[in-house]
């Protein structure tokens, strides 16, 4: 019962280590919480299926309110977490709870929590739950001996879980439990049930203080033993034999050739083919875990290469294929389209006087307040280089064109971030905008824009220009 109960332990403590490493995949990827709850939950819901172990994975505000979860229509719900358990907001790891109810899926599960930082803020808390039942239910199948009777404890000697294995009546409970709550990993012998010999079997959860105990009749374990025993005599060699054979034909079958094709989509990958993905449908749970590893991998430098890291918007790569794709609509005879150029006014003295620092959440600020404002069908705001942002939208209208760009222009100044060396006293920008027609290009366009935009900042900053209007602060 030892040898099965190491074994249980080990497979504990590589259920905590998939937990804890998928979130910390999540944690530090930005192709989670920087998408739409939407998308966000179906891949966590992709993630999750790879590990039979985990009841579900969420992603949590710090106020505990679901943002995305691969558990169906749960995002947006309050949470009603202990103190306890959140204790993670100021730990810089992995905290484990201990087995509880969950208000997300209301199963019993075993929580960990991973906090997601900026600087020593907390944005975000990515919860990773085994699924208690499932643990319990993978542990009993380790054991060689058979078992009369399992359960698991919690941390004050409540019966979580108890499962009968063998006829008669449980036998798990009261002074029994108090016995074993400070065991740790151990096996003992005991008359119990009409006095009759039992194997005691105590484990520890490595990740908290919950037990997993188990029972075992001495008879029906000695019975058990001189059975296998005697099965392992007639058979070692024929199984030897055979195996060795079905060793060599699996190996390139399921090894080999799925390595093979790893090897050449990591070749891909390095050539710069990072469009390229791989399915492989094998029995073996590795293998389709690396295969979701490398493709996520692949999603996250694809994310990547097209959003500025600094501000979390699209940068000067998206931006690009984006103007192309306007370029074939305009060829086509379809739009008009606009462009603004965006420039945050006294960008260098700002940074002079408060620090790059400052100057980062300032940019981020400005790029998420833009970002509000290029929100529909075909629309894209990117960070264009430095201080400066770019706006792609479908309106023509002079009028409603000027008036969008002008709410954009009072939206960041109501930021009411503090700047004395500017004439207005908080950081402001200035708009410059230039109309796309049908047969034309986004180039010129842009051309345009920044000549109208170098009109605003004549003009004495803090307003938008374009098509030779000029709209004052």
């Amino acid at each position: 019962m030892r040898t099965s109960l190491e074994r249980v332990q080990d497979m504990l403590l590589e259920s905590q280590a998939d937990a804890e490493n998928v979130a910390s995949s999540i944690s530090i990827s930005n192709s989670f919480q920087n998408t739409s709850p939407e998308q966000c939950s179906k891949r966590l819901a992709s993630l999750k299926s790879l590990y039979t172990s985990i009841d579900h994975l969420s992603i949590l505000t710090p106020k505990a309110i679901v943002y995305c979860s691969s558990a169906a229509d749960v995002p947006g719900i309050q949470v009603k977490s202990s103190s306890k358990l959140f204790k993670s907001v100021h730990n810089n790891g992995t905290y484990w709870g201990d087995p509880q109810v969950s208000h997300i899926t209301q199963n019993l599960v075993i929580p960990s929590v991973t906090a997601i930082r900026n600087n020593l803020d907390v944005d975000y808390l990515v919860v990773a739950s085994l699924k208690a039942e499932t643990v319990l239910n993978k542990a009993l199948s380790l054991f060689d001996v058979t078992l009369a009777e399992a359960a698991l404890i919690s941390t004050e000697g409540g019966n979580l879980i108890s499962l009968l294995l063998s006829t008669g009546e449980p036998v798990i409970g009261g002074e029994l439990v108090r016995k074993s709550l400070n065991g740790y990993l151990d096996v003992r012998q005991e008359n119990l049930r009409d006095d009759r010999p039992y194997y005691v079997g105590t484990l520890k959860l490595p990740m908290n203080n919950a037990r997993f105990l188990v029972l075992s009749s001495l008879k029906e374990a000695n019975d058990r033993a001189w059975q296998r025993l005697r099965t392992v005599v007639l058979t070692s060699v024929a199984e030897t034999v055979v195996l060795a054979a079905i060793m060599m034909l699996l190996a390139e079958f399921f090894f080999i050739r799925n390595l093979r094709r790893i090897g050449a989509l990591a070749g891909e990958i390095t050539a710069g083919k990072q469009g390229q993905r791989i399915s492989i449908r094998s029995p073996i749970a590795d293998f389709n875990r690396l295969t979701a590893a490398l493709n996520l991998m692949v999603d996250t430098l694809e994310d990547t290469s097209l959003h500025d890291a600094l501000t979390g918007i699209a940068n000067r790569r998206a931006l690009d294929g984006h103007l192309g794709e306007c370029d074939r609509l305009l060829a086509e005879g379809k739009g008009p389209m606009a462009v603004a150029m965006v420039d945050i006014d006294n960008f260098k003295l700002f940074n002079d006087r408060y620090g790059h620092a400052a100057g980062d959440r300032t940019l981020r600020s400005v790029g998420q307040t833009l970002k509000r404002f290029g929100k529909r069908q075909g629309e894209m705001v990117a960070r264009y280089g430095g201080e400066e942002f770019t706006l792609v939208v479908g309106d023509s209208d002079p009028d409603q064109l000027r008036a969008h760009l002008d709410a954009f222009r009072r939206a960041v100044e109501e930021l009411n971030i503090p700047h004395r060396d500017s004439p207005h006293g908080r950081v402001t920008v200035s708009v410059g905008y230039a109309v796309a027609l049908p047969g034309t290009s986004m180039q010129q366009a842009i051309e345009r824009a920044d000549e109208a935009l170098y009109r605003s900042k004549d003009g004495g900053r803090n307003r938008v220009s374009g098509e030779e209007q000029l709209c004052p602060a």
